[in-house]
């Protein structure tokens, strides 16, 4: 990843970050998802809540001029989505993998990649054993590449009465002397 950082967000980053995450809905999720579907669940869930930000486990990945190209990160907090998933889709207790985007100009250079292994060594630096995640259809097979098993395929429920088509995943993560052997 050279020309590129990452680093914790901040509050000053959400627009650029919401901005970034959008984008990559539309371009990288439109493979995968109906414009209306996307709409939807844009308009009622967005792409992140603020909140995980002041949480300080939520990372951007910056170019050497400061254009945020990914964003990813872990929270104890429930998700926003969360609410809106169907029969059997809930979201597990504990730590969760939270919005994890790269922008589309970007996309297949790694960086999904590296913000996944910096959120995992951030996990593991906090004790966390397992994470959780609830995986858009786009990011299915990067987070099974990176050791992601699924669950459980689920759905949330949009006002509209369409569903948002997602898999609940979970990896075990290693402790850091695990991590470094």
């Amino acid at each position: 990843m050279r020309g590129y950082i990452i680093r914790n967000a901040r509050q000053t980053d959400i627009p650029a970050i919401r901005a970034m995450q959008a984008r990559s809905m539309w371009v990288l999720g439109g493979d995968f998802y109906e414009a209306g579907a996307l709409a939807s669940f844009l308009t009622e869930f967005g792409t992140m809540d603020d909140a995980i930000v002041d949480e300080g486990h939520f990372f951007v990945v910056e170019n050497d001029r400061g254009a945020i190209l990914g964003s990813g990160g872990w929270s104890r907090y429930r998700p926003g989505y969360a609410n809106g998933l169907g029969v059997g889709g809930q979201t597990a207790d504990g730590p969760t993998v939270r919005s994890v985007f790269v922008d589309p100009a970007a996309a297949r250079r790694g960086i999904a990649s590296a913000i996944m292994l910096r959120i995992e060594r951030d996990a593991a630096e906090h004790e966390i054993q397992t994470l959780h995640l609830t995986a858009t259809l786009s990011g299915v097979a990067l987070y099974e590449h990176l050791g992601y098993r699924t669950e459980e395929a689920t759905a949330v429920c949009l006002s509209n009465q369409t569903q948002f088509a997602c898999v609940r995943m979970a990896k075990r993560i290693p402790k850091l002397r695990e991590q470094a052997a």
